[in-house]
């Protein structure tokens, strides 16, 4: 199992697969690299994929200081793997929480990243569109295993394999509760708005159009204003698809992200 160790003393483990440019993928609140499961190897024939766990998530150590509450600290670990792992220009994929890590990343060091995917993690005043304002807050944090399961229920699509469903919560629940809250935060206290302006490289953004976490209206805001900043774009919406593409509809998910990502050179 392969694992480095960041600049700031986190052992960093991660998933490798395949062969190629760099491609790193960076999961969501509660979750770990597992993920990816459904998708990573059909990435592997075009990329060396990389699919990382954060801090305090599955096989990574946790913080000197206690779990990262703030998107900022989750995106420092990001570029400090990169750095140890000797990855260079790599497209960075992150799905929800972990949209917000890529692109604060590809904001604090332009140069050095090639490209993001946004996986169901373009968002704009996510307080408002997600809910997550301080009195729910304040509710997940008496039992943030409860309060995913429930949310992450609700955020399958219709067309979604309940089994699928079932799969998503139970990787959920594993996830340290002190972790879980902590990742609650940092995704309800982001303001990806704030530093779209500093993000050079090509972006591809995939959105399920049932994600009320996420919404396609807020996804669709991000893709304006990279527009606006002459960012080239690529945007995908599946219908009757929830907040977790890459398990819901993997193969849908891999064919076309990966057609939007060749039409961008990533």
């Amino acid at each position: 199992m392969p694992y480095v160790t960041t600049a700031d003393g986190i052992r960093a483990y991660y998933d490798l697969a395949g062969s190629g440019p760099a491609l790193v993928m960076v999961h969501g609140a509660s979750q770990d690299s597992l993920s990816w499961q459904y998708v990573l190897e059909h990435f592997a024939p075009f990329y060396t994929v990389y699919a990382l766990d954060l801090p305090g998530h599955g096989k990574s150590g946790m913080p000197a200081g206690g779990p990262h509450t703030a998107t900022p600290q989750n995106a420092q670990y990001l570029l400090q793997f990169l750095e140890a792992a000797g990855i260079r220009n790599p497209v960075l994929m992150g799905h929800s929480m972990g949209g917000g890590v890529v692109a604060q990343a590809a904001a604090m060091a332009p140069e050095r990243i090639r490209g993001l995917v946004l996986v169901d993690g373009a968002s704009v005043n996510v307080v408002k569109s997600s809910g997550y304002n301080p009195r729910i807050l304040e509710m997940a944090r008496i039992n943030p295993g409860d309060w995913f399961e429930v949310t992450f229920r609700t955020l399958m699509g219709t067309l979604s394999d309940p089994t699928r469903a079932l799969e998503v919560v139970t990787d959920a629940r594993r996830c340290i509760p002190a972790v879980a809250f902590a990742d609650i935060c940092a995704f309800g206290g982001f303001r990806m708005e704030q530093i779209l302006s500093d993000i050079r490289c090509p972006v591809v953004i995939v959105e399920g159009s049932e994600d009320w976490s996420v919404p396609p209206e807020s996804a669709r805001e991000v893709e304006r204003l990279l527009r606006e900043g002459k960012v080239p774009v690529e945007y995908i919406e599946w219908p009757g698809i929830g907040h977790f593409p890459q398990s819901e509809c993997p193969e849908q998910f891999t064919r076309d992200t990966l057609a939007a990502m060749r039409r961008l050179s990533l």
